[in-house]
């Protein structure tokens, strides 16, 4: 709150989250999406039945146990190439997730839009991938099982995030049911874990990737 944007600012929302101490955004991401679901909330009237203590109760469950993500990460040390696929308002927190994991891993990483794969990702798939499948039981659910399944006639490896098991994953992140329009608020939570476990199982510091600054003073 007094960074030079705020002073320039008519009006400024605090994130109220604390510093962000490593470079790659985690905290201050969430705490950004947040902001802007209550910003909406009001501005629609509370249309979307927001309850912010419900999404921190929630959270927390998701952070109760690390163990299957420190599990995937030893899997993910010497891989190439990673997917993260996500459809409609998921396809965001993909390309979210893609950044997180090529800043903090070096492991090159591309957010997918799940009704696209048929548009040149597919010739991607191979034995050689692993695909993190972002895949809540919502009304995208189904659809993106469908190319889960597609993705995985192809030899790649899946890791599925969602409140639903499925036969499809080789590995399974479960998150907690909530309210569909909630779901990106709690599904990038693991996937920070994962880029964070990962950066530590290729000796990689976490806080400083490497090439990056916290702030840029350049154009």
């Amino acid at each position: 709150m007094t960074s030079s944007l705020v002073h320039a600012s008519s009006i400024s929302i605090g994130l109220n989250c604390g510093p962000e101490i490593g470079v790659a955004a985690t905290k201050s991401f969430t705490s950004q999406l947040a902001v802007l679901y209550q910003l909406t909330d009001k501005l629609c009237g509370n249309c979307l039945g927001l309850d912010l203590n419900e999404i921190s109760q929630t959270i927390s469950k998701t952070l109760l146990d690390h163990s299957k993500i420190i599990d995937i990460a030893k899997q993910l040390k010497n891989v190439s190439d990673i997917y993260v696929l996500g459809r409609g308002i998921h396809y965001p927190i993909a390309c979210e997730a893609s950044l997180k994991i090529k800043e903090l891993t070096y492991i090159h990483a591309e957010g997918l839009p799940g009704g696209e794969l048929k548009h040149g990702p597919l010739a991607l798939m191979d034995s050689n991938v692993y695909v993190i499948i972002i895949n809540p039981y919502d009304s995208t659910y189904n659809d993106t099982l469908t190319t889960a399944h597609e993705i995985k006639s192809r030899g790649a490896k899946i890791i599925g995030i969602s409140d639903k098991p499925s036969d499809v994953y080789d590995f399974w992140v479960s998150i907690p049911t909530i309210g569909e329009v909630f779901y990106p608020l709690i599904e990038i939570i693991p996937i920070q874990l994962l880029a964070y476990y990962s950066a530590l199982e290729k000796n990689a510091d976490p806080d400083y990737p490497r090439n990056l600054a916290k702030s840029v003073t350049v154009k």
